[in-house]
Protein backbone atom coordinates (compact mmCIF):
# COMPACT_ATOMS: atom_id res chain seq x y z
CA UNK A 1 0.00 0.00 0.00
CA UNK A 2 2.84 2.42 0.84
CA UNK A 3 4.37 1.89 -2.60
CA UNK A 4 1.00 2.54 -4.24
CA UNK A 5 0.82 5.89 -2.41
CA UNK A 6 4.29 7.00 -3.52
CA UNK A 7 2.73 8.47 -6.65
CA UNK A 8 1.34 11.48 -4.75
CA UNK A 9 2.43 14.67 -6.55
CA UNK A 10 1.13 16.98 -3.77
CA UNK A 11 -1.17 18.80 -6.17
CA UNK A 12 -3.85 19.45 -3.53
CA UNK A 13 -6.74 18.12 -5.62
CA UNK A 14 -7.82 15.79 -2.80
CA UNK A 15 -7.85 18.69 -0.33
CA UNK A 16 -9.96 20.86 -2.61
CA UNK A 17 -12.58 18.11 -3.02
CA UNK A 18 -12.85 16.87 0.58
CA UNK A 19 -16.27 17.83 2.03
CA UNK A 20 -15.15 17.30 5.65
CA UNK A 21 -12.12 19.56 5.20
CA UNK A 22 -14.30 22.28 3.67
CA UNK A 23 -16.76 22.07 6.54
CA UNK A 24 -14.48 21.57 9.54
CA UNK A 25 -11.25 23.27 8.50
CA UNK A 26 -7.72 21.97 8.29
CA UNK A 27 -6.98 22.25 12.01
CA UNK A 28 -9.71 19.73 12.86
CA UNK A 29 -9.31 17.58 9.75
CA UNK A 30 -5.95 17.83 7.94
CA UNK A 31 -7.30 16.09 4.86
CA UNK A 32 -6.74 12.90 2.83
CA UNK A 33 -3.12 13.58 1.91
CA UNK A 34 -1.98 14.08 5.47
CA UNK A 35 -3.94 11.15 6.86
CA UNK A 36 -3.73 8.54 4.09
CA UNK A 37 -0.53 9.36 2.23
CA UNK A 38 1.81 10.97 4.78
CA UNK A 39 0.38 9.37 7.93
CA UNK A 40 1.77 5.84 7.40
CA UNK A 41 5.33 7.28 7.36
CA UNK A 42 5.02 8.81 10.83
CA UNK A 43 4.30 5.98 13.26
CA UNK A 44 4.89 8.20 16.29
CA UNK A 45 1.98 10.41 15.26
CA UNK A 46 -0.58 7.63 14.78
CA UNK A 47 -2.36 8.26 18.07
CA UNK A 48 -2.62 11.97 17.21
CA UNK A 49 -4.35 11.05 13.95
CA UNK A 50 -7.04 8.94 15.62
CA UNK A 51 -9.66 11.70 15.96
CA UNK A 52 -9.39 13.10 12.41
CA UNK A 53 -9.33 9.56 10.97
CA UNK A 54 -12.78 9.02 12.50
CA UNK A 55 -14.10 12.04 10.61
CA UNK A 56 -13.56 10.62 7.10
CA UNK A 57 -16.85 9.59 5.46
CA UNK A 58 -15.01 7.50 2.81
CA UNK A 59 -16.96 9.38 0.15
CA UNK A 60 -14.05 8.84 -2.31
CA UNK A 61 -14.26 12.36 -3.73
CA UNK A 62 -10.52 12.65 -3.05
CA UNK A 63 -9.84 9.46 -4.97
CA UNK A 64 -11.92 10.59 -7.95
CA UNK A 65 -10.08 13.93 -8.04
CA UNK A 66 -6.58 12.45 -7.69
CA UNK A 67 -4.69 12.69 -11.01
CA UNK A 68 -2.46 9.78 -9.90
CA UNK A 69 -5.55 7.66 -9.07
CA UNK A 70 -4.16 6.75 -5.64
CA UNK A 71 -6.26 4.27 -3.55
CA UNK A 72 -6.95 6.88 -0.89
CA UNK A 73 -10.15 5.33 0.47
CA UNK A 74 -8.50 1.97 1.11
CA UNK A 75 -5.45 3.74 2.56
CA UNK A 76 -7.69 5.58 5.02
CA UNK A 77 -9.26 2.30 6.14
CA UNK A 78 -5.82 0.77 6.67
CA UNK A 79 -4.78 3.74 8.78
CA UNK A 80 -7.89 3.23 10.91
CA UNK A 81 -6.91 -0.42 11.28
CA UNK A 82 -3.45 0.59 12.53
CA UNK A 83 -4.81 3.04 15.07
CA UNK A 84 -7.54 0.68 16.34
CA UNK A 85 -10.92 1.51 17.91
CA UNK A 86 -9.48 3.05 21.08
CA UNK A 87 -12.31 4.32 23.26
CA UNK A 88 -14.71 4.98 20.40
CA UNK A 89 -18.06 3.70 21.58
CA UNK A 90 -19.65 3.69 18.11
CA UNK A 91 -16.98 1.42 16.66
CA UNK A 92 -17.04 -0.86 19.70
CA UNK A 93 -20.82 -1.19 19.43
CA UNK A 94 -20.48 -2.04 15.74
CA UNK A 95 -18.11 -4.89 16.58
CA UNK A 96 -20.28 -6.09 19.44
CA UNK A 97 -23.33 -6.43 17.19
CA UNK A 98 -21.36 -8.22 14.48
CA UNK A 99 -19.94 -10.71 16.97
CA UNK A 100 -23.34 -11.48 18.50
CA UNK A 101 -25.70 -11.06 15.52
CA UNK A 102 -23.59 -11.22 12.37
CA UNK A 103 -24.92 -7.76 11.48
CA UNK A 104 -24.04 -4.18 12.42
CA UNK A 105 -27.57 -3.30 13.59
CA UNK A 106 -30.19 -5.51 15.29
CA UNK A 107 -33.06 -6.54 13.03
CA UNK A 108 -36.39 -4.81 13.67
CA UNK A 109 -38.49 -7.41 11.85
CA UNK A 110 -38.51 -9.79 8.92
CA UNK A 111 -39.17 -8.89 5.32
CA UNK A 112 -42.16 -10.62 3.78
CA UNK A 113 -40.95 -12.41 0.66
CA UNK A 114 -40.36 -15.92 -0.70
CA UNK A 115 -37.28 -17.70 0.68
CA UNK A 116 -36.39 -19.52 -2.54
CA UNK A 117 -36.19 -18.41 -6.15
CA UNK A 118 -33.86 -17.20 -8.91
CA UNK A 119 -33.07 -13.57 -7.98
CA UNK A 120 -31.63 -13.11 -4.51
CA UNK A 121 -32.49 -9.81 -2.83
CA UNK A 122 -29.83 -8.92 -0.25
CA UNK A 123 -31.48 -6.64 2.36
CA UNK A 124 -28.38 -5.29 4.08
CA UNK A 125 -28.23 -4.43 7.77
CA UNK A 126 -30.10 -1.12 7.48
CA UNK A 127 -32.67 -2.64 5.13
CA UNK A 128 -33.97 -5.01 7.79
CA UNK A 129 -33.69 -2.59 10.69
CA UNK A 130 -33.99 1.20 10.46
CA UNK A 131 -35.33 1.12 6.88
CA UNK A 132 -37.55 -1.95 7.22
CA UNK A 133 -40.78 -0.30 5.99
CA UNK A 134 -39.21 1.31 2.91
CA UNK A 135 -37.32 -1.88 2.08
CA UNK A 136 -40.55 -3.86 2.23
CA UNK A 137 -42.25 -1.35 -0.08
CA UNK A 138 -39.36 -1.62 -2.53
CA UNK A 139 -39.42 -5.38 -2.30
CA UNK A 140 -43.16 -5.45 -3.04
CA UNK A 141 -42.52 -3.45 -6.21
CA UNK A 142 -39.75 -5.80 -7.29
CA UNK A 143 -41.92 -8.84 -6.65
CA UNK A 144 -44.54 -7.44 -9.04
CA UNK A 145 -42.02 -7.45 -11.88
CA UNK A 146 -39.99 -10.54 -10.89
CA UNK A 147 -41.86 -13.47 -9.38
CA UNK A 148 -38.54 -15.28 -8.94
CA UNK A 149 -37.25 -12.79 -6.37
CA UNK A 150 -36.47 -14.13 -2.90
CA UNK A 151 -34.87 -13.10 0.39
CA UNK A 152 -32.65 -15.76 2.01
CA UNK A 153 -33.53 -16.95 5.51
CA UNK A 154 -30.10 -16.43 6.99
CA UNK A 155 -27.61 -13.80 5.87
CA UNK A 156 -24.85 -11.75 7.47
CA UNK A 157 -23.57 -8.21 7.03
CA UNK A 158 -21.75 -7.76 3.72
CA UNK A 159 -18.74 -6.39 5.61
CA UNK A 160 -18.64 -2.91 4.09
CA UNK A 161 -19.07 -0.96 7.36
CA UNK A 162 -16.35 -3.06 8.99
CA UNK A 163 -13.95 -2.55 6.09
CA UNK A 164 -14.45 1.21 6.17
CA UNK A 165 -13.38 1.38 9.82
CA UNK A 166 -10.42 -0.98 9.28
CA UNK A 167 -11.71 -4.22 10.81
CA UNK A 168 -10.39 -6.45 8.03
CA UNK A 169 -10.43 -9.73 9.97
CA UNK A 170 -14.15 -9.33 10.58
CA UNK A 171 -14.71 -8.62 6.88
CA UNK A 172 -13.19 -11.99 5.95
CA UNK A 173 -15.42 -13.82 8.45
CA UNK A 174 -18.54 -12.16 7.06
CA UNK A 175 -17.50 -12.91 3.48
CA UNK A 176 -17.19 -16.61 4.32
CA UNK A 177 -20.49 -16.61 6.23
CA UNK A 178 -22.36 -15.38 3.14
CA UNK A 179 -20.55 -17.47 0.53
CA UNK A 180 -23.09 -20.32 0.40
CA UNK A 181 -26.01 -17.93 -0.17
CA UNK A 182 -24.87 -16.87 -3.58
CA UNK A 183 -24.33 -20.35 -5.00
CA UNK A 184 -28.07 -20.89 -5.47
CA UNK A 185 -28.92 -17.52 -7.07
CA UNK A 186 -28.93 -16.61 -10.74
CA UNK A 187 -28.90 -12.87 -9.95
CA UNK A 188 -28.15 -10.84 -6.81
CA UNK A 189 -29.87 -7.51 -6.21
CA UNK A 190 -29.61 -5.03 -3.34
CA UNK A 191 -30.86 -1.51 -2.67
CA UNK A 192 -27.73 -0.65 -0.68
CA UNK A 193 -24.80 0.69 -2.76
CA UNK A 194 -22.31 -0.31 -0.07
CA UNK A 195 -23.58 -3.90 -0.14
CA UNK A 196 -23.51 -4.01 -3.96
CA UNK A 197 -19.86 -2.95 -4.09
CA UNK A 198 -18.73 -5.06 -1.15
CA UNK A 199 -20.30 -8.26 -2.46
CA UNK A 200 -18.52 -7.70 -5.78
CA UNK A 201 -15.18 -7.10 -4.12
CA UNK A 202 -15.27 -9.56 -1.22
CA UNK A 203 -17.42 -12.40 -2.57
CA UNK A 204 -16.59 -11.97 -6.25
CA UNK A 205 -20.24 -12.09 -7.34
CA UNK A 206 -22.04 -9.91 -9.88
CA UNK A 207 -24.30 -8.07 -7.47
CA UNK A 208 -26.54 -5.41 -8.99
CA UNK A 209 -27.75 -2.26 -7.33
CA UNK A 210 -31.52 -2.09 -7.68
CA UNK A 211 -31.21 0.82 -10.15
CA UNK A 212 -29.11 -1.34 -12.47
CA UNK A 213 -31.57 -4.19 -12.09
CA UNK A 214 -34.66 -2.05 -12.81
CA UNK A 215 -33.13 -0.24 -15.77
CA UNK A 216 -31.16 -3.06 -17.40
CA UNK A 217 -33.14 -6.20 -16.52
CA UNK A 218 -36.71 -5.01 -15.95
CA UNK A 219 -37.13 -1.87 -18.07
CA UNK A 220 -38.84 1.42 -17.18
CA UNK A 221 -42.03 0.71 -19.10
CA UNK A 222 -42.84 -2.41 -17.06
CA UNK A 223 -42.95 -0.36 -13.85
CA UNK A 224 -46.02 1.62 -15.04
CA UNK A 225 -45.23 4.68 -12.90
CA UNK A 226 -47.43 7.75 -12.54
CA UNK A 227 -47.83 10.52 -9.97
CA UNK A 228 -51.43 11.52 -9.28
CA UNK A 229 -50.27 15.11 -8.65
CA UNK A 230 -47.30 17.26 -9.75
CA UNK A 231 -44.36 16.87 -7.39
CA UNK A 232 -40.92 18.48 -7.32
CA UNK A 233 -38.24 15.97 -6.40
CA UNK A 234 -34.56 16.47 -5.51
CA UNK A 235 -32.23 13.55 -6.13
CA UNK A 236 -29.37 12.70 -3.78
CA UNK A 237 -26.39 10.81 -5.22
CA UNK A 238 -25.03 8.40 -2.59
CA UNK A 239 -21.22 8.46 -2.61
CA UNK A 240 -20.80 4.70 -2.81
CA UNK A 241 -23.29 4.51 -5.67
CA UNK A 242 -21.89 7.38 -7.73
CA UNK A 243 -18.18 6.64 -7.32
CA UNK A 244 -17.94 2.89 -6.75
CA UNK A 245 -21.00 1.29 -8.38
CA UNK A 246 -20.57 3.91 -11.12
CA UNK A 247 -22.06 7.17 -12.42
CA UNK A 248 -24.28 5.21 -14.82
CA UNK A 249 -26.46 4.23 -11.85
CA UNK A 250 -27.33 7.86 -11.14
CA UNK A 251 -27.99 8.39 -14.86
CA UNK A 252 -30.52 5.57 -14.57
CA UNK A 253 -32.11 7.21 -11.53
CA UNK A 254 -32.56 10.56 -13.29
CA UNK A 255 -33.91 8.89 -16.43
CA UNK A 256 -36.43 6.80 -14.48
CA UNK A 257 -37.75 9.79 -12.51
CA UNK A 258 -37.82 12.05 -15.57
CA UNK A 259 -39.97 9.49 -17.38
CA UNK A 260 -42.71 9.59 -14.70
CA UNK A 261 -45.67 11.84 -15.60
CA UNK A 262 -46.13 14.44 -12.86
CA UNK A 263 -42.60 14.23 -11.43
CA UNK A 264 -40.24 17.17 -11.92
CA UNK A 265 -36.58 16.61 -10.95
CA UNK A 266 -35.12 19.85 -9.56
CA UNK A 267 -31.42 20.69 -9.69
CA UNK A 268 -29.43 20.45 -6.44
CA UNK A 269 -25.81 19.70 -5.61
CA UNK A 270 -26.52 15.99 -6.07
CA UNK A 271 -23.13 14.55 -5.22
CA UNK A 272 -22.61 16.34 -1.89
CA UNK A 273 -21.97 13.70 0.81
CA UNK A 274 -24.72 13.22 3.41
CA UNK A 275 -22.08 12.57 6.09
CA UNK A 276 -23.20 9.12 7.16
CA UNK A 277 -20.60 6.87 5.55
CA UNK A 278 -17.30 5.55 6.82
CA UNK A 279 -18.74 4.89 10.26
CA UNK A 280 -19.15 8.65 10.84
CA UNK A 281 -22.88 8.33 11.63
CA UNK A 282 -21.90 6.07 14.56
CA UNK A 283 -18.57 7.54 15.63
CA UNK A 284 -19.15 11.25 14.90
CA UNK A 285 -22.93 11.77 14.81
CA UNK A 286 -22.65 15.55 15.23
CA UNK A 287 -20.55 15.79 12.05
CA UNK A 288 -22.97 13.52 10.18
CA UNK A 289 -25.89 15.75 11.18
CA UNK A 290 -24.06 18.89 10.10
CA UNK A 291 -23.38 17.44 6.65
CA UNK A 292 -26.94 16.13 6.30
CA UNK A 293 -28.35 19.51 7.24
CA UNK A 294 -26.43 21.12 4.36
CA UNK A 295 -27.86 18.57 1.94
CA UNK A 296 -31.45 19.01 3.11
CA UNK A 297 -31.13 22.81 3.05
CA UNK A 298 -29.91 22.61 -0.54
CA UNK A 299 -33.02 20.65 -1.53
CA UNK A 300 -35.32 23.05 0.31
CA UNK A 301 -33.72 26.08 -1.37
CA UNK A 302 -34.17 24.42 -4.76
CA UNK A 303 -37.92 24.25 -4.14
CA UNK A 304 -38.15 20.47 -3.79
CA UNK A 305 -41.01 18.87 -1.88
CA UNK A 306 -39.21 15.57 -1.55
CA UNK A 307 -35.61 14.38 -1.36
CA UNK A 308 -35.07 10.92 -2.86
CA UNK A 309 -31.95 8.81 -2.26
CA UNK A 310 -31.15 5.39 -3.77
CA UNK A 311 -29.51 4.23 -0.52
CA UNK A 312 -31.32 3.23 2.68
CA UNK A 313 -28.44 4.36 4.89
CA UNK A 314 -28.36 7.84 3.33
CA UNK A 315 -32.13 8.04 3.88
CA UNK A 316 -31.79 7.19 7.57
CA UNK A 317 -29.04 9.76 8.00
CA UNK A 318 -30.84 12.52 6.08
CA UNK A 319 -34.10 11.99 7.97
CA UNK A 320 -32.40 12.64 11.32
CA UNK A 321 -32.14 16.38 10.67
CA UNK A 322 -35.78 16.87 9.64
CA UNK A 323 -37.01 19.77 7.55
CA UNK A 324 -38.03 17.72 4.51
CA UNK A 325 -39.62 14.45 3.53
CA UNK A 326 -36.93 11.95 2.53
CA UNK A 327 -37.65 8.66 0.75
CA UNK A 328 -35.60 5.74 -0.49
CA UNK A 329 -35.66 5.70 -4.30
CA UNK A 330 -37.29 2.31 -4.93
CA UNK A 331 -39.79 2.85 -2.12
CA UNK A 332 -40.81 6.10 -3.81
CA UNK A 333 -41.22 4.24 -7.11
CA UNK A 334 -43.48 1.78 -5.30
CA UNK A 335 -45.73 4.68 -4.25
CA UNK A 336 -45.83 5.92 -7.86
CA UNK A 337 -46.72 2.44 -9.05
CA UNK A 338 -49.65 2.22 -6.65
CA UNK A 339 -50.69 5.87 -6.98
CA UNK A 340 -49.89 6.85 -3.38
CA UNK A 341 -47.43 9.69 -4.13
Amino acid sequence: MLRALDGCIKCGACLAECPVLRLEGRQAFPGPRRLAVEGPHFSRELIALKDPLEMCTTCSRCESACPSRLPLTDAMARMRSKVGPGNNEGRRRLLQYVHSLGRTIPSEGRLVAPHMGRTLFFPGCVGESRALASTQAALDLLLRVDDGLFVPDDWSCCGSPLEKVGEFNEVEKLRDANAALFEVAEEIVTSCPGCAVQLRRANDVESLHVLEYLYESVGISRLELHSHRPIRVALHSPCHLLRTVGPHAMDYAREILSAVPGVQVVDVDEDECCGGGGGVASTRPELARKMSRRKVNSAVQAGAELLVAPCPFCVVNLRKVGGMRVEEFTSFLASLSSGRS
